[in-house]
């Protein structure tokens, strides 16, 4: 039979072969295996890490409004505007004859700018007021009508003398907001 002793430069030969065949073995077995799931663990990682700012980006939005919303119906009623649907032109109209109905006001109303589904109508304004606290209440009302609006430009001038004793010019532009449906 085959039992003869191998040589001792056999036996090194044959345990660099096994060592060779365990590192091997090691390198496909575990090494490559556990590195690729290692890689993709950081993918998965950075994906959840991504989704986590995207949600926490939208939680903050959702915040951020439901704190407007909690701060509108706060609100008492009449200080609620709301937006009409465009073309609002003839209520304002009528709305404007009302407010200036003892003065003669010079209105100009510009061509609707529209954008997305937001329409903005300036109308400039001038006329004479009594007493600053005609003007005021007037701007009051300009302001009070319950449509989404913003006042710009305001300048407020005596016709002659001081403002405390005479007439004032009144001058400035309100920008009122429709939707666009």
């Amino acid at each position: 039979m085959l039992m003869r002793s191998f040589t001792k430069r056999e036996k090194i030969v044959m345990l660099v072969l096994a060592i060779a065949l365990l590192i091997g073995f090691y390198f496909l077995a575990i090494h490559y295996p556990v590195k690729t799931r290692l890689e993709e663990i950081e993918l998965e990682k950075a994906d959840v890490d991504e989704q986590t700012m995207l949600a926490n980006a939208m939680l903050a939005n959702y915040n951020k409004m439901k704190n407007e919303l909690e701060e509108i119906f706060s609100e008492q009623d009449e200080n609620i505007t709301v937006m009409p649907e465009y073309d609002n032109k003839q209520t304002l109209i009528y709305y404007f004859n009302n407010v200036f109905a003892d003065t003669a006001p010079n209105l100009q109303f510009s061509q609707a700018q529209i954008n997305g589904n937001i329409a903005s109508r300036t109308i400039s304004f001038n006329f004479t007021a009594d007493s600053f606290e005609s003007a005021r209440d007037i701007l009051e009302l300009l302001t009070g009508t319950g449509f989404r609006c913003s006042m710009d430009n305001i300048t407020i001038s005596p016709t002659e003398g001081d403002i405390a004793h005479n007439e004032l010019r009144v001058s400035g532009s309100i920008v009122f907001y429709e939707l666009v449906k």
